[in-house]
């Protein structure tokens, strides 16, 4: 990962991340939805030991960018 990457990563884990049953809560997806979506790439997450968490600004963009696109996930 070049300087960039690094940068990025810590901009992205600075709000903090959340266990998935937190994340579920916060978005209002369901864990399928958003497992799928972290297996498409589409959300990023960490995985720390077996646990996966996923960065609380990772979540606001997911959202954001569904909001102006009036994507649908998981349809």
């Amino acid at each position: 990962m070049d300087e960039q990457g690094h940068i990025e990563a810590r901009e992205l884990a600075a709000d903090g991340a959340l266990p998935l049953p937190e994340a579920v809560k916060f978005t209002g997806c369901s864990r399928s939805v958003l497992y799928e979506q972290m297996q498409q790439g589409e959300l990023r997450f960490v995985t720390v030991g077996r646990r996966r968490l996923i960065p609380k600004r990772a979540l606001v963009e997911f959202l954001a960018k569904r909001m102006q696109g009036g994507l649908q996930v998981g349809a």
